[in-house]
């Protein structure tokens, strides 16, 4: 064999190789393939049990990096590996963004460099504006201006998303008290909430304490069905007492990207919810499909037969919006009408359109 054992990584299942000699990409990824095709039964007992491998490879480089990088590096390509992945520039300036972030992200906290941006709702027979979403973006004096699609996901992995969603609720609760001191019409505005809270510790108590310290109002807080997939039942009880109780703080619930994927409708039945948001990916299917449009009037008919306001987001050509008034949708929200937009732009936005 053209390599070495080096030792066990991260679990019991986990090993790691080093080359002894080189090999070419194409031989290295066939040896390893065939490798792993022996390798993928285990004998328990008397029966064979298939345990697909995964690899991942990092190449040292000349000068070679260390052996701890190189395998921190090849755990990373295995975790997007099908069956095996190569590490690539690309992931390695992903790595060090994500350790820069991380590295940088109570720091920014503090200093105020997340920023809401909201974008507005609408309803789509008088052009009014109905509400708004509640968006970060963060400007780091380090990073530059960053979206969310390059932190979101990450805060989720670590759990930092706990403490940035407080800091984004209790702005916008700052924004919903001081539009009512200027005179400026109180639109409901959505504020994304992490699975992650169904599980954390005094969430229900700090959201009581925000409650009364801004006599909020009108605001809705934005959930996915992953907030209820944690493989247990009793947890998913847990999480729907947690739902309830907020509900009877004052919050609307906001059912987000229904219809992306599975749903299970019985969500529908036992949340107190307040509004269905339709995925996009639902109204661009419509769009050339006459089945799926059947399938979208029946989804819209649903949360209106259970007393939810229905919004689909994603509108972003005229087209789409008449599509969505003819299968009676109310409401919509996309670049069509507003697009994401910063404080000061969407109090003259409400202005003009609220």
């Amino acid at each position: 064999m053209p390599w070495t054992k080096l030792a066990a990584t991260r679990t019991n299942a986990a090993s790691a190789v080093c080359l002894t000699q080189p090999m070419e990409r194409d031989d290295l990824h066939g040896t390893l393939f065939q490798l792993m095709r022996e390798s993928e039964y285990l004998e328990v007992g008397h029966m064979l049990v298939r345990a697909p491998l995964v690899a991942g490879v990092c190449y040292l480089g000349a000068p070679p990096m260390d052996l701890g990088t190189a395998l921190n590096n090849a755990t990373l390509a295995a975790e997007s590996a099908e069956p095996i992945g190569f590490f690539n520039s690309a992931q390695q300036r992903d790595t060090l963004l994500q350790s820069r972030m991380e590295s940088l992200q109570q720091r920014a906290l503090e200093r105020g460099e997340f920023h809401i941006w909201y974008q507005p709702k609408y309803d789509l027979v008088t052009r009014r504006c109905i509400g708004a979403e509640a968006l970060v973006r963060w400007q780091s004096a380090e990073l530059g201006f960053l979206p969310p699609g390059k932190f979101i996901s990450f805060f989720e992995s670590n759990g930092f998303i706990t403490q940035l969603d407080f800091y984004n609720l209790e702005h916008v609760m700052e924004f919903q008290r001081d539009c009512k001191a200027k005179g400026l019409p109180v639109v409901p505005i959505s504020v994304n909430q992490s699975r992650l809270h169904m599980r954390e510790k005094g969430y229900l108590h700090r959201m009581h304490a925000l409650v009364e310290r801004y006599k909020a109002e009108s605001i809705e807080l934005e959930l996915t069905e992953t907030a209820f997939d944690f493989g247990s039942e009793a947890i998913r009880e847990h999480s729907l007492a947690i739902v309830t109780a907020l509900h009877a703080m004052g919050f609307a619930i906001d059912m987000d990207d229904f219809g992306s994927g599975y749903s299970d409708l019985s969500l529908l039945t036992q949340l107190p919810l307040d509004v269905m948001k339709i995925d996009r990916s639902l109204l661009l299917a419509s769009e050339g499909s006459e089945r799926m449009r059947i399938v979208l009037k029946m989804m819209i008919d649903l949360g209106h037969a259970l007393g939810m306001r229905v919004i689909c987001e994603g509108i972003e050509t005229e087209e789409q919006e008449a599509l969505l008034r003819a299968v009676g949708c109310k409401y919509g929200q996309g670049f069509l009408y507003g697009r994401p937009m910063q404080r000061a732009d969407f109090e003259a936005f409400l202005r003009a359109h609220a």
